[in-house]
């Protein structure tokens, strides 16, 4: 496969996961947020 393509396939599922994460962990600090009001 061409190294552009698969590099560039890396940095697309690399952004998938880290915006999966983000908003998982928003998820959490709003929680946090509730629990101390």
């Amino acid at each position: 496969s061409h190294p552009f393509f698969t590099g560039k396939m890396k940095l697309v599922d690399t952004a998938g996961r880290v915006d999966k994460f983000r908003a998982r962990y928003e998820k959490h600090l709003q929680m946090k947020n509730k629990q101390k009001n």
